[in-house]
């Protein structure tokens, strides 16, 4: 496997309520129905991916219709099912308890996420993930396991000696072979690389950050944004969702457009050169293919946005 073999992905991320998992699926219809092959892939405990597109979701992609497959991870279940295959046993209880721990949902994510696009079965891989801090986690995840698989190797050797000293007091024990462990931990050390480049290379992924028009909105925007950026993780564009449209028959209304045109303006100064994309309220829900397709027309239409 090499980085120029694997999926394009476009990872969408914000603060909950601000329309990430629409905007996510809305971008997906609108590749799909342009001609690519996509899958859209929810690492959101929430599940809201499947109310959006109207069909229920699991951990294996279904079709939604013509170039579009959707999934839902949810690692939990995962870890679930890998218990109780373990009977119940040392190797259960030790599954049961990697389970429980905080995190688990970006480690079962990044293995899903890293299967899809290495089969590379699409042309790209847009990932509806949940509220800004699992992002953020969730891109650190191939730094963490490539320090883990460094450190697995420097320990080999240990682990080896160990084995012999094994043999040597128990006759009859299975022999260590060194070898085989130091090619499975270089192996999965090598494919944590390859996606750790590619979650860096702009040509290849791309951050989508998800905001609305108010004040706390665009500071934690404007925070994620530094993180990314201080890690080498390339930002797609910002994009501002849910601004009062203009009117002229209702007050309240055109005096909640000035200030959200007055915290657009702030979030414009701070992003810089990052492109900056706007979504105006809908009028109603938006649900379904066809009325996510309209919002992918609007979000990715051909009209110049700044």
């Amino acid at each position: 496997m090499t980085e120029s073999t694997l999926c394009p992905v476009m990872f969408f991320s914000g603060k909950g309520g601000v329309g990430k998992t629409t905007l996510a699926a809305a971008t997906a219809v609108h590749l799909a129905r342009s001609g690519s092959r996509v899958l859209i892939l929810s690492t959101d405990p929430a599940h809201n991916l499947s109310d959006v597109l109207g069909v229920p979701l699991g951990a294996e992609p279904r079709a939604v219709e013509a170039n579009l497959e959707a999934m839902e991870v949810d690692a939990s279940a995962m870890f679930e099912g890998l218990v109780a295959e373990g009977q119940g046993g040392a190797i259960g209880s030790m599954l049961k308890l990697v389970s429980d721990t905080p995190g688990v949902d970006e480690f079962g994510a990044i293995e899903v996420l890293l299967a899809v696009i290495e089969r590379a079965d699409h042309d790209a891989v847009v990932v509806d993930t949940a509220p800004t801090g699992h992002t953020l986690r969730l891109l650190m995840v191939p730094d963490l396991l490539d320090g883990w698989f460094g450190t697995l190797l420097k320990m080999r050797q240990g682990i080896a000696r160990a084995g012999r000293l094994l043999r040597r007091l128990i006759p009859g024990a299975a022999p260590a072979d060194g070898a085989q462990l130091e090619a499975g931990l270089l192996g999965g050390q090598q494919r944590i690389k390859v996606l750790r480049d590619q979650l860096t290379d702009p040509k290849r992924t791309q951050i989508f950050l998800v905001s609305i028009p108010e004040a706390m909105s665009v500071l934690e925007t404007s925070r994620t944004l530094k993180m990314l950026q201080e890690h080498g993780m390339p930002a797609g564009a910002v994009v501002v969702n849910q601004i009062q449209p203009e009117t002229d028959h209702c007050d309240h209304c055109q005096r909640r457009r000035q200030l959200h045109l007055a915290e657009l303006e702030n979030l414009r100064q701070r992003v810089g050169d990052v492109p900056l994309r706007e979504v105006e309220c809908m009028p109603r829900a938006i649900a379904g293919a066809d009325a996510l397709a309209e919002v992918g027309r609007l979000l990715w239409g051909d009209r110049e946005q700044r």
